[in-house]
């Protein structure tokens, strides 16, 4: 990778953008679980329980099939943050992805998850937003798919 220059457009870029928030991190994957939730359980905390369970540290979402009681999604952030409903019940998750970061199984959630969806209503609108969690119940089943991520000692890169 070639670091930015100084008269680079985006080294004039202010702590408030999106691209400064922007990290890479270098690292490997490990194991892959693929599981299946039960109806009513919430998908965030489900999938952190379950990372935690295998011992999993964090995690990459491959995939997910399966629908939602309801779909609570947020987009924006600070005064401009809003929540997005999807009423089910059968709301169906087109897409599933984002990284999960487990947690022991006698221990409290970290809220350290950032999973993005996109959902289809009852009445086949499409939404997408973060997931809200402890507000997504699964409605039947839902399958997923996660990689285990496993970052290498050097940790983030510096050569941006």
């Amino acid at each position: 990778m070639t670091p930015l220059s100084s008269s680079s457009p985006a080294s004039s870029l202010s702590s408030s953008s999106p691209l400064a928030e922007v990290r890479l991190e270098a690292g490997h994957y490990g194991r892959t679980v693929i599981a299946r939730l039960k109806p009513n359980e919430d998908i965030v905390e489900s999938l952190e329980r379950l990372c935690g369970q295998y011992g999993i540290g964090r995690a990459v979402v491959r995939s997910a099939v399966g629908s939602l009681i309801d779909g609570h999604l947020a987009s924006g952030s600070g005064v401009a943050s809003s929540a997005q409903v999807v009423k089910g019940p059968g709301v169906e998750i087109v897409g599933l992805f984002g990284e999960v970061s487990g947690v022991p199984v006698d221990g409290a959630p970290s809220g350290a998850s950032e999973l993005t969806a996109i959902l289809s209503g009852t009445d086949s609108q499409v939404f997408a937003g973060r997931v809200v969690r402890g507000m997504n119940l699964s409605f039947i089943t839902v399958e997923v798919t996660l990689q285990e991520w496993i970052p290498d000692a050097a940790g983030l890169v510096d050569d941006v």
